[in-house]
């Protein structure tokens, strides 16, 4: 498991001046093929609702004694695969420690809400820089992260899909202290 998690983390190191190291993760390798990379949402008649799906993310060793400068989501992508219904798709982004935390965090990253109708797939950009609340975070090797995908039905049928992640990519910028 531990080679397939190394296989799977593609980092590139860089550095970007006196001190400073840049880690590319592709998080969506973590998450392709598990089930965690789709979200099914159906949401009720004049009514709103969220689903969410988690990932365990493993980073490289050694940023425990490193300060976290950045985290920002370099490419990100997701289709929202709707079968029926009219109303409105976003998605936000959770960090913690463990899955449990991932409920109670504050999210580090809105996506405003899409607008989906019948039966058509919307792709959906993920980008932009993480709450610097969930900066520790990246200092440690494993870290967890849900998405939540929250919808609102105005309408009178229910709407009905899937979101589907496609690609994540997380760029951190480290001080450099890694051992």
């Amino acid at each position: 498991m531990k080679a397939l998690a190394t296989a799977a983390l593609l980092v590139l190191v860089t550095g970007c001046g006196q001190g400073k190291a840049i880690f590319n993760v592709d998080i969506y390798s973590f998450m392709a093929g598990t089930g965690a990379d789709t979200i099914p949402y159906v949401i009720a008649p004049a009514s709103s609702g969220s689903v969410s799906t988690f990932s365990r993310v493993q980073l490289p060793p050694g940023f425990g004694s490193s300060v976290v400068d950045s985290v920002r989501i370099t490419l990100g992508n997701a289709n929202l695969m709707n079968s029926g219904g009219t109303g409105t798709v976003g998605f936000s982004i959770f960090f913690a420690p463990d899955s449990a935390g991932t409920m109670t965090a504050a999210s580090a990253l809105d996506i405003p809400p899409t607008t989906v109708s019948g039966s058509n797939t919307v792709p959906v950009a993920i980008t932009g820089d993480l709450s610097p609340a969930i900066y520790s975070l990246f200092a440690s090797d494993t870290l967890w992260m849900r998405i939540a995908a929250t919808g609102n039905n105005p309408g009178v049928t229910p709407v009905t899909g899937t979101g589907v992640l496609t690609a994540l990519v997380i760029r951190v910028v480290l001080q450099d202290k890694i051992l």
